[in-house]
C-alpha cells in the first residue's frame, strides 16, 4: 500500500497547498501521522516567510475514508521585520490510484494568520490538484479565488484570483538518499509586476522516523514580484524533520 502525505513544507512539490508524495512502508497503512520539523528557513513559492530566520513547524492528518484525508499545521513565521507570529492551516484531501502509474489528488487547503501583525487579513482558501506518475514526475495547479495583496509601489489588490503551476521530479538515489527540483510559475491576475517564477533543488537524508534536507532555492528579482514582500528564500535552507 502507499502512504499520501501532505508536503507543506518541502517547496514546489509541497507548494501547492497539499501536494502528496507517496512512500511505502510499515507506516503507510497508518490511520493517524503526522511530523515536526525545524528549518533554517521557511521558504512558500521562493519567498521566505521568516524573513531568512529559523522556523519550527508541525503537522498532523488522518485517513478518515478509503481515499480520504485531512490535516493541520502550524508554522512559526515573521511577515513583518522583527515580528513574529504564526500560519496554521487545514485541508481535506482525495486521492485516487488511477492506473498502475498515475496517481491523482484534489484539495481544499485554508491558510491562516493568527496574531498577523499586518494591518488587514491576508487569510485565503486554495483548491490544488495534482497529478503523479510513479512518484517521480508531479505536475500540480492550484487556484486561490479571492487574496489580499499588497504593494509598497501601488499599495493594497484586494480580492485578487490567483493561479499557481508547478512541475517537480523526485528521484530515489542511493540506499536513504533521494532528491528533487522543480520550477513553479505564481500569477496573480491582472497586475503588473505580481508575477514571478520559483525553483528549487534538494538532497535528502532518510533513516526511520527521521530525515534531513538541503534544499537550494530561486526565485526572480523584486522587480517581478512587487505584491509578494519578504525577501528571497535561502538560497540554502536546512531541514530536519521527525515524522511519526
Amino acid at each position: 500500500g502507499q502512504q499520501w502525505v501532505a508536503l507543506k513544507y518541502f517547496p514546489v512539490a509541497g507548494m501547492v497547498a497539499v501536494v502528496a508524495l507517496a512512500s511505502s512502508g510499515p507506516a503507510a497503512s497508518a490511520t493517524v501521522g503526522g511530523s515536526v520539523s525545524v528549518s533554517s528557513d521557511y521558504v512558500l513559492r521562493g519567498v521566505s516567510q521568516t524573513n531568512g530566520n529559523p522556523s519550527l513547524q508541525g503537522e498532523g492528518h488522518w485517513r478518515i475514508a478509503p481515499g480520504w484525508s485531512t490535516g493541520l499545521w502550524a508554522a512559526q513565521v515573521q511577515l513583518l521585520p522583527q515580528r513574529r507570529s504564526a500560519e496554521v492551516g487545514a485541508y481535506l484531501q482525495w486521492h485516487s490510484v488511477i492506473s498502475d502509474e498515475f496517481d491523482l489528488s484534489v484539495s481544499a487547503t485554508h491558510y491562516a494568520y493568527p496574531s498577523d501583525p499586518r494591518r488587514i487579513s491576508y487569510n485565503y482558501d486554495e483548491l490544488g490538484v495534482s497529478l503523479a506518475w510513479r512518484d517521480q514526475i508531479y505536475l500540480a495547479a492550484s487556484w486561490t479565488p479571492k487574496l489580499n495583496l499588497f504593494s509598497y509601489v501601488d499599495g493594497l489588490a484586494s480580492d485578487k484570483q490567483v493561479l499557481t503551476v508547478e512541475t517537480s521530479v523526485h528521484r530515489s538515489l542511493l540506499p536513504r538518499w533521494d532528491a528533487t527540483a522543480g520550477v513553479g510559475f505564481y500569477h496573480p491576475q491582472n497586475l503588473d509586476y505580481a508575477s514571478y517564477a520559483y525553483g528549487n533543488a534538494a538532497l535528502a537524508w532518510h533513516y526511520g522516523h527521521w530525515r534531513a534536507d538541503l534544499t537550494w532555492f530561486w526565485v526572480q528579482n523584486a522587480h517581478h514580484r512587487q505584491y509578494t514582500l519578504g525577501p528571497a528564500g535561502g538560497p540554502l535552507a536546512a531541514t530536519i524533520t521527525w515524522s511519526f
